[in-house]
This record gives structure tokens, C-alpha cells and sequence, in this order.
């Protein structure tokens, strides 16, 4: 399963869309990012961005006027985000290189800032960092946000895995299928559908796992099903489409939360504790970077991400 592509192709500005749905243009990636820019005492920048996504950087540099080059490189297909193509001008050259992994990307250019955020640690670090390396000009500097054991992000993956309920969520499923099968035998006539008791069972049903899913105090609420819930409310505005738009409907939903929940399971074992960040920063050293700075980068006091620095 492409759990990534699966996220890309919905047209996401971040891995975080519910709160950085216009890029990393705020919050604490958007402080970082700005800081690595404006530290650079050039007019012109070449920069590449490992696991770049629908181009999550991009967005920061055009708001701040950056001239030169963006390059983004990921595993799954991606394309510029709305909040990349807005914004765009014609000082930054972007372009993105979609379904390559780091460690099979080659380019003749040489790049001033190397940058992930979230992205890197995915990749077989053994692999990507000696490429890395080689792709950074003589003064150029490697720039690193990388998942923490310990931060609320991992935490809420964590917990966000123990609430999928596929057994449930596929019971749901079938009796949408029934009531398209029926909207199908109809012929599409909804009239004829509201009057069939078989129907009207389905959504009975439906209508019961709705009301267990929203009817209780909202820190009560499971937030996996609840998103669920809504995905199957959004059928019942799909009626009068095609038969085969509201099956390719149905079909992506239980698709979307499994690649979902991988993408949490990921997330989560990708995180590095103590001593597993001392392991990234040993294979930085054997891949020939220098002046390696390792620390902690917190946002409101809680720990979010590793922030690593290396140079050329």
C-alpha cells in the first residue's frame, strides 16, 4: 500500500493538513525554516527537500521573497500544493521529483541547504546520507527535523492506532453498498429508494453506528471514527452522481483509513529516542559531514522534533 500517495494525491500542503493547510507558512516548522533561510547571506539559493511531499517548504521561501532554486524529492507522486502554486513567482525555480527515493535521486546540481522535515528518517539512512552528502555544495549545510520518541506528535500516532476499527468500519461499508445496489436497481431514482424497507434498514443502521460515534461528550469521542462518520455522511450528497463515481466512492473510503493507519504506524516507528538519535548522528560522521549540532526542538515547552545541523 502507497499510505503516502495516498495522502499526496488529496492535494495536502503538509503532512500535518489540519494544521498547516497552507504550507508551513506558521507554527514552529515555519520559525525553523525562516532562521535557516535568513541565515544565509546570499542572493541566490539552491535548495533540495528530502521527502518534500506537495512541496511543504516551498510556500516559506516564496513568502519571504527567496530567489534561486527549490528541488523537492520524494518516494510518492506529488505535485506543487495550492498554497506552493499561489504564491508562485518567477524568482524561485521549483520543480519536484515524484516517486524517487533519496537514495536512488541523482542530479548534477549542488545544493546550499539540504532539508527534511519529517522525511529523512524514512529513508535507509545508511543510503541516503552518503547521497546527501554529495549532492551539497562545498559550503553547503544539511537541515533535519526528525520524528522524537517523545514529542505529542508520536504520542497521538500512537494512540491514533488503537482507534481504527476496520470490523466495524467494514459493516458500515456493506450497508452503503446495499443502499447503492438498491440506488442502482432504482435506477437512480432516490424516491424509489426512500420507500424501500430494505433501504431504510441500512441507513437504520448506519444511522445507530452515527449517533454511538457523535452522541457521547466530546473527549469521549474516538476522533478516527468520528472522521470516519463523516466520510460515510458525505455518500448520502453523492446520490444523484454516477454509479460508478459513488462506487469509486465507497471503494476509497476504508482504503484512505487503512493507508491512514499505516501512515500512524510509520510515524511511530520511525521515531528516535536517546540513544537511536546517537546512531544517525554516528552515520552522519561516517558519511563525511562536519560541525554535526544534535538537539532538542520544542514547541510550547514539549519536545516535537530531533533538529539536526550538519556542514558540507
Amino acid at each position: 500500500m502507497d499510505a503516502w500517495g495516498n495522502f499526496w494525491q488529496k492535494s495536502h500542503s503538509t503532512t500535518f493538513a489540519e494544521y498547516y493547510p497552507d504550507g508551513y507558512t506558521s507554527g514552529y516548522i515555519a520559525d525553523w525554516w525562516s532562521q535557516i533561510l535568513q541565515s544565509k547571506k546570499t542572493p541566490l539559493l539552491d535548495v533540495l527537500e528530502v521527502g518534500c511531499g506537495n512541496a511543504s517548504l516551498l510556500p516559506r521561501m516564496l513568502d519571504l521573497k527567496i530567489s534561486g532554486t527549490y528541488t523537492g524529492v520524494d518516494a510518492a507522486p506529488v505535485e506543487l500544493s495550492a498554497a506552493a502554486v499561489k504564491r508562485n513567482n518567477s524568482q524561485i525555480q521549483a520543480s519536484l521529483v515524484g516517486g524517487v527515493r533519496i537514495e536512488a535521486f541523482e542530479s548534477q546540481q549542488k545544493f546550499d541547504i539540504v532539508a527534511s522535515v519529517y522525511g529523512i528518517e524514512y529513508s535507509p539512512l545508511e543510503q541516503s546520507l552518503p547521497v546527501v552528502k554529495a549532492l551539497l555544495s562545498e559550503q553547503g549545510t544539511l537541515h533535519l527535523l526528525i520524528h522524537h520518541s517523545g514529542s505529542v506528535i508520536t504520542a497521538m500516532s500512537a494512540k491514533a492506532m488503537g482507534e481504527f476499527d476496520f470490523a466495524l468500519m467494514e459493516q458500515v461499508i456493506t450497508d452503503l453498498q446495499v443502499i447503492d445496489t438498491l440506488l442502482v436497481k432504482y435506477k437512480g431514482e432516490i424516491s424509489k429508494l426512500e420507500k424501500s424497507a430494505k433501504a431504510q434498514a441500512a441507513r437504520e443502521k448506519i444511522n445507530q453506528f452515527i449517533s454511538s460515534v457523535m452522541n457521547v461528550e466530546p473527549s469521549q469521542r474516538n476522533p478516527i471514527l468520528l472522521d470516519f462518520a463523516n466520510a460515510v455522511l458525505l455518500y448520502f450528497k453523492k446520490l444523484r452522481l454516477t454509479r460508478l463515481e459513488r462506487k469509486t466512492y465507497i471503494e476509497s473510503i476504508l482504503i484512505d483509513f487503512h493507508a491512514s493507519k499505516e501512515r500512524f504506524r510509520q510515524m511511530v516507528n520511525v521515531a528516535r529516542d536517546d540513544r537511536s538519535i546517537g546512531d544517525v548522528e554516528a552515520l552522519l560522521k561516517q558519511s563525511g559531514f562536519t560541525n554535526i549540532s544534535v538537539s532538542v526542538l520544542t514547541n510550547q515547552g514539549e519536545p516535537v522534533a530531533w533538529n539536526i545541523q550538519a556542514n558540507s
